[in-house]
């Protein structure tokens, strides 16, 4: 596999005139024989990590029968929330953390991990075996520190309600729901058969779109200019306003308890997201609704990643012999990969793990689809990216100009016009740093 140009991504950088400073930690005297590694590790992330974790601990300690892994899970934002401030305090911090696709140019420059890349860890033996552009974003701009490995990616697909579709007159087997909406009009033709006024949508908002579509943040070029004017951009946001004009989405924010009771209610119809969605459905959202529900291709927009994670050891650990011990097996390991995987949807970046028929079972929450196999192909053809310290706040901008704009009827030019605007003014200084840095004027 080739390796993709180096991602740009710094959040804490020390810039002197053209010059990088990263400021790492290297290990100190740790002994990764497995006679030497015992005591407790705690293990800090967000749900379902916690039924991931519950999936593998066993044979973890087949290995290492004198390590204890305790959990502190809490709510996405807040967990990176308490490990921003545990950095800054250089105390406090789990001994493995969890850090997720969409925070990860936040960190990888960061003072306060172990470079995994260091001896005695010597996590570069392992890059042939991972998805490219994800062992890409776990690395420092230069190169040299590794503060994240990778656990999961997330290739793109439509969840859809078998039983809506088929309400609502519709084909529900996932080849023709995908035919049916790979096209604008199609796609709008398929939210106007669901809608029941104040009963039935497809989607919960119409700016969910245009989110999926721009899932993978990968918002700029390597010369960090914007891709978000593309082409494909206008024609979803003139989809999306259609379908917010005339009132065929629940205008529900995603995530919240009102998307969330209508889904389980089988009142929304569609969810574009990653793989780890189906985990979701099975565990908090839908669980008694095997068979309901079908995973079609994305229309309009294939082969997308949207999320994942990786595994971190802050260097204030007491055990990171015991902590790397946890992330080499849990992420480095077919068998623990695809246990992970079994247990909450999280699709691995080891492509190793692809290859197990495991991934040839049916799926019988899904009806009896090959979901991993489908999510498998979707990964060979997903696309490098940059991940940059922008990312989130050009995120929110995106977002939220495209909401603004469709519930006040401005046209798709307009809107984009208004949002590449806002965007290249309000991160025009840490773009202007990186350019320099980057021997980019």
């Amino acid at each position: 596999m080739n390796k993709p140009i180096r991602v740009l991504v710094t959040a804490l950088v020390i810039l002197t005139g053209a010059s990088l400073i990263l400021v790492g930690c290297g290990a100190d005297e740790v002994s990764l024989d497995p006679a030497d590694i015992s005591g407790t590790i705690t293990f800090g992330g967000w749900p379902a990590g916690d039924d991931a974790v519950a999936a593998i601990i066993e044979g973890f300690n087949e290995q290492y029968p004198n390590v204890t892994v305790e959990l502190e899970m809490t709510a996405t934002g807040d967990h990176h929330d308490r490990l921003l401030a545990s950095l800054a305090a250089r105390a406090g911090a789990p001994d493995v953390v969890m850090i997720e696709a969409e925070y990860i140019g936040s960190f990888r420059d960061r003072p306060g991990f172990v470079n995994l890349l260091d001896e005695p860890y010597n996590a570069g033996r392992f890059a042939d075996d991972f998805v490219d552009f994800k062992w890409e974003h776990g690395l420092s701009i230069d190169g040299t520190q590794m503060v994240g490995l990778s656990w999961d990616i997330g290739p793109l697909t439509m969840f859809y309600n078998r039983r809506m579709f088929e309400a609502a007159g519709l084909p529900s087997d996932p080849d023709s729901v995908f035919e049916l909406m790979n096209t604008p009009d199609g796609f709008l033709e398929v939210a106007r058969a669901m809608h029941v006024p104040d009963e039935r949508w497809l989607m919960g908002n119409a700016v969910d779109l245009i989110s999926a579509r721009w899932s993978n943040r990968d918002f700029y070029n390597e010369d960090l200019s914007l891709r978000i004017d593309e082409a494909d951009s206008i024609e979803l946001i003139d989809l999306a306003g259609q379908i917010r004009s005339q009132g065929l989405d629940a205008n529900v924010e995603m995530w919240g308890g009102e998307w969330t009771s209508l889904l389980g209610d089988n009142r929304i119809a569609v969810v574009s997201a990653g793989s780890w969605f189906g985990g979701f459905l099975k565990s908090w959202i839908a669980p008694d609704s095997a068979g309901d529900w079908g995973v079609a291709r994305q229309p309009l927009f294939d082969s997308v990643n949207w999320g994942g994670s990786f595994l971190a050891i802050p260097s204030m650990s007491n055990n990171p012999a015991a902590a790397w011990a946890f992330i080499e097996y849990m992420l480095t390991t077919v068998e623990a990969q695809n246990a992970m995987f079994a247990a909450v949807d999280y699709f691995p970046s080891l492509v190793p793990a692809w290859d197990a028929s495991f991934y040839d079972e049916p799926d019988p929450y899904f009806g009896g689809q090959q979901t991993r196999r489908l999510w498998a192909d979707i990964a060979t053809r997903i696309e490098p990216s940059l991940v940059t310290p922008m990312d989130i706040e050009t995120q929110g901008i995106f977002m939220s100009g495209v909401d603004v704009g469709i519930d006040a009827g401005e046209s798709a030019e307009s809107i984009l016009a208004s949002v590449v605007d806002e965007i290249l003014r309000a991160t025009a200084p840490e773009r202007d740093a990186l350019r320099t840095v980057l021997g980019l004027d």
